[in-house]
């Protein structure tokens, strides 16, 4: 195969997973609203240990205070709370809350 053919080749490869991985990212709301294309209107945040659901985003207080500990989540869960993990809907806030009580 020749080296121009190979070069195409991973600068597609590459492309494609550049793309795979915000959509990803978008999908679990890492993501800021700006880059996900739309405005959430929940935020995942951690609250005196446990994971709590904000709405709106950015609200001072917490509308709902879960059973999940922050300190049984794995470490890049952890820090992606830290920062706030923003959800476009409610389907969305469940789909996040499964996975961190899985």
């Amino acid at each position: 195969m020749k080296t121009s053919t190979k070069i195409v080749l991973c600068v597609l490869l590459m492309a494609f997973a550049a793309a795979s991985l915000i959509t990803v990212l978008a999908d679990l709301g890492v993501l800021p609203a700006a880059q996900a294309g739309a405005e959430p209107d929940y935020e995942l945040r951690a609250w005196e240990g446990y994971v709590a659901v904000f709405s709106p985003p950015g609200a001072e207080q917490p509308g709902t205070i879960t059973d999940i500990r922050v300190r049984d989540l794995p470490v890049a869960d952890r820090l992606a709370l830290s920062g706030g993990v923003a959800a476009a809907d409610y389907d969305q806030v469940i789909r996040l809350l499964e996975d961190y009580g899985a």
